[in-house]
């Protein structure tokens, strides 16, 4: 009969052999153009909570409004512009919520999914 794989303990064992993962992932994250601050923000959260949140994560009320907001410009405001007026208005709003640590993150690792 096999041994059962346990993941637990085999993480213990490799991340210990190759060094703290702190440290690896640290370099990684430089690696990838994370700055000194957005790296203390990710690795300062809790490591019991998906980062950014996971498809099946139950959405929250900043989540709820974002949707709400979406939603509203979709109908109201993209409506009302032209090709040209939406593609500037969506470059503005990207580079706003861009200065958010975490959005910023969340974008890099979207952006990086897609070799980009």
């Amino acid at each position: 009969m096999a041994k059962e794989f346990n993941i637990q303990d085999w993480q213990k064992k490799h991340l210990n052999e190759q060094g703290g993962f702190d440290d690896r992932f640290k370099d990684a994250m430089s690696g990838a153009g994370f700055s000194d601050d957005e790296q203390d923000d990710i690795m300062s959260r809790d490591i019991n909570k998906s980062f950014p949140s996971e498809p099946g994560d139950e959405p929250n009320d900043g989540y709820k409004a974002a949707r709400a907001f979406i939603d509203e410009f979709r109908e109201i405001t993209y409506k009302k512009l032209s090709q040209e007026d939406l593609d500037q208005f969506s470059k503005e709003m990207v580079l706003h919520f861009l200065d958010n640590t975490t959005a910023a993150a969340a974008a890099k690792i979207h952006f990086g999914k897609k070799g980009l």
